[in-house]
């Protein structure tokens, strides 16, 4: 018999349990695309040569701090004329959210057709001016990957997570912006202040590449197959009350209300400022041949195809037991995987010299996420990989954010592999199991010994003795990290700059059976 107080217990498991289908696209929608002859734009003329087109080659620079990042992307904005396709894990709306989205706006008013496509892990009701953007008839936003509980607070769905897990376990963590199918900007950072050195109390240190001409193609093809899954589901089926009339006044008011004191950068940058960025922009460019990588496994992405040949950990692996000299590796999120022992390894053999910089425990953003990489530093270091670990408050002019604010903490979020100073990957993939089994990535594979060198160098920066510890052995099987800004180095025998507090949750990961899901 059933005891009268578990009843309602029981209603609403059933109720979610009804709920917990997945959230799918109305099979009736028409596909949508990418601009088609993009060459027939101003913006392609302006910026794409016609002999390296002809070439097959596209331009590229490299976005370093996270200020100019934030400026680039409201650059491109401002220069769209026919089309903005975006896709994001995260689009929050702080400060340069919605400066972002306020461009994105303007640019609807104008004309240009705006597609955003963000991951539904983190849409919450913090998430609300999605729904009130997508008023705009030039405007289309899809959520991929929904829970039935998007939109509301997000403690709601653990129970959803419980009984869904397989599906709502993969995430879309791709970053894209692209412009009328002519510049595109790839790579690790999503839409926060923390990305844009706007934030003073964190920084992820970053890099992305922009991109002109040819291979902004394969960037808006890859947007157009997750446009297009069934797991991309239009904002509009949230919406409780679609006969609200669309007006300007109405969602300008609410969605982009500022507090100017909270928020130093002006929400748009004088016209000025933009006209003589765009004046340099063509000059930034380095021409080169290049490839789009992908990451998308399981159920989730199964509509989208990835030959072999353009897997991220499959070109990753190969440029490694290719390289000659030289293999350096920056990325937050690290773990050793068999084939990666073995590549690395035999590298080793072959006399390269392999760098690899993450996170200290001090400068990560989850110290149970950081276990997975203390298991395995030992392994990388047997394997013949120089380890660097992240200070949490670098000497990092490079990096340091332009406006006057200094954060009271930096973490690694840099995805880049340079190989033998010749090829440089980019992209937004981690190093850790959930990059390979689970999410869908993005990467950006070029080949310039120019470019190569440029971000050998920015790495070397982050490496140098005032941003980084270096990991060495103590001759008696553990591990010691160098401050080497001291003469003689100092040597610390425990996770530098951490309480035994902050070190629990690493011996936690020991006994929990995360390690799939890191």
């Amino acid at each position: 018999m059933t005891r009268p107080g578990f009843l309602p217990l029981i209603f609403g498991l059933s109720l979610l349990l009804a709920a917990c289908a997945s959230v799918r696209q109305d099979p009736s929608l028409a596909p949508g695309a990418a601009l088609a002859k993009p060459e027939e734009t101003a913006l392609w003329h302006a910026l794409v040569p016609p002999e390296e087109a002809a070439r097959g080659h596209s331009g590229f620079f490299f976005l370093e701090g996270g200020l100019d990042a934030y400026e680039t992307r409201l650059l491109a904005i401002e220069s769209a004329a026919r089309t903005i396709d975006l896709q994001y894990y995260i689009w929050d709306f702080d400060g340069s959210g919605r400066a972002i989205s306020e461009a994105l706006f303007r640019a609807a008013e104008r004309g240009v057709h705006v597609r955003a496509l963000v991951d539904g892990y983190l849409v919450d009701n913090d998430s609300e001016p999605l729904k009130q953007i997508v008023n705009h008839p030039n405007i289309d936003v899809r959520i991929y990957n929904a829970f039935r509980t998007s939109f509301w607070p997000r403690y709601l769905r653990y129970g959803e997570l419980l009984i869904d897990f397989p599906r709502l376990n993969q995430r879309m963590h791709n970053k894209i912006i692209a412009v009328d199918n002519t510049v595109a900007i790839v790579g690790g950072r999503n839409v926060n202040d923390t990305y844009f050195a706007l934030d003073g109390d964190h920084y992820f240190l970053d890099l992305d590449v922009v991109i002109a001409g040819p291979l902004t193609k394969d960037v808006s093809a890859s947007f157009d197959a997750f446009w297009n899954s069934p797991y991309a589901v239009p904002v509009e089926h949230f919406v409780e009350d679609e006969t609200i009339p669309f007006s300007f006044a109405t969602v300008w008011n609410e969605i982009f209300a500022y507090d100017m004191e909270a928020f130093p950068l002006p929400r748009r940058l004088e016209v000025m400022e933009l006209a003589e960025k765009y004046i340099a922009l063509e000059k930034r460019f380095v021409w080169a041949p290049a490839s789009l990588v992908l990451t998308a496994p399981g159920p989730v992405f199964q509509d989208i195809a990835v030959p072999p040949g353009q897997q991220i950990e499959t070109a990753m692996l190969s440029h490694i037991a290719s390289a000659e000299r030289e293999v350096l590796i920056q990325n937050p999120y690290v773990m050793m995987t068999e084939p990666r022992a073995a590549v690395l390894a035999d590298a080793q053999a072959r006399g390269v010299r392999t760098i690899l910089q993450t996170n200290s425990l001090a400068s990560h953003d989850s110290a149970l996420v950081h276990y997975g990489f203390v298991r395995d530093r030992k392994k990388f270091m047997g394997n013949g990989v120089a380890l660097y670990e992240l200070k949490p408050r670098p000497d990092n002019s490079r990096n340091m954010p332009g406006i006057g604010l200094t954060p009271e903490k930096t973490t690694l979020h840099s995805k880049t592999i340079v190989f033998d100073r010749r090829y440089v990957l980019v992209g937004s993939f981690n190093l850790d199991p959930r990059s390979i089994d689970y999410n869908s990535e993005i990467g950006i594979l070029i080949e310039s010994p120019k470019l190569a060198s440029r971000v050998a160098g920015a790495i070397e920066v982050d490496l140098a003795p005032e941003n980084s510890w270096r990991v060495v052995g103590d001759g008696e099987g553990g591990i010691v990290w160098l401050d080497e800004t001291e003469t003689p180095p100092l040597r610390l025998d425990t996770e530098p700059e951490t309480s035994f507090v902050e070190r629990i949750p690493v011996w936690l990961g020991y006994v929990l059976p995360i390690d799939h899901l890191l």
